[in-house]
């Protein structure tokens, strides 16, 4: 019972002080983080048409031997990793993407779109990530959903999801 009542009193003061100074908070002209059906994500605010750049991806640079493991973290190149700031750091990932990661420059990359997103549309990406401990279970809800976050050629290494397990 003890546990329950600190689980609830963090999260009423985490609301706090997220209204208070904004820190899981972004908004634009183009784009925001904001609660949906899994959590916080990144959702358009206009449109965005095929090809057209989102917003670039910047973040802190980790090296590949300085890395200690993050949920957020994107790959840059073979010895760098981007640990991405807001709103980056809230995009979900999805079996059907809407959009992809580009480099853009030696230390940014860029969120592209790749089919027409529409405004209020929750802008997500495939992280394609490599089978290791620990590999979440797929919920994205797409029609051709993999069951795992995995790159497509990888989930064969992973085996069937719990589905007691996915429902959660």
């Amino acid at each position: 019972m003890k546990k329950k009542s600190a689980k609830k009193r963090r999260e009423k003061l985490q609301k706090k002080v997220d209204e208070l100074h904004g820190y899981r908070c972004y908004h634009d002209d183009d784009v925001e983080v904001r609660k949906g059906k899994y959590g916080l994500g990144v959702y358009a605010v206009r449109q965005f048409l095929p090809g057209e750049l989102v917003f670039e991806v910047t973040g802190q640079l980790l090296s590949h031997e300085n890395y200690h493991g993050s949920n957020y973290v994107m790959e840059l190149n073979e010895n760098w990793y981007l640990e991405p700031t807001i709103p980056a750091a809230f995009l979900n990932h999805s079996c059907s993407p809407n959009s992809e990661l580009v480099q853009l420059t030696k230390y940014s990359l860029g969120l592209v779109a790749i089919c027409n997103i529409e405004p209020e549309s929750e802008i997500v990406f495939d992280y394609q990530w490599e089978p290791h401990e620990g590999t979440p279970q797929c919920r994205c809800g797409a029609l051709n959903c993999r069951g795992w976050v995995v790159a497509a050629h990888a989930v064969h290494k992973m085996g069937k999801p719990n589905k007691k397990e996915k429902k959660k």
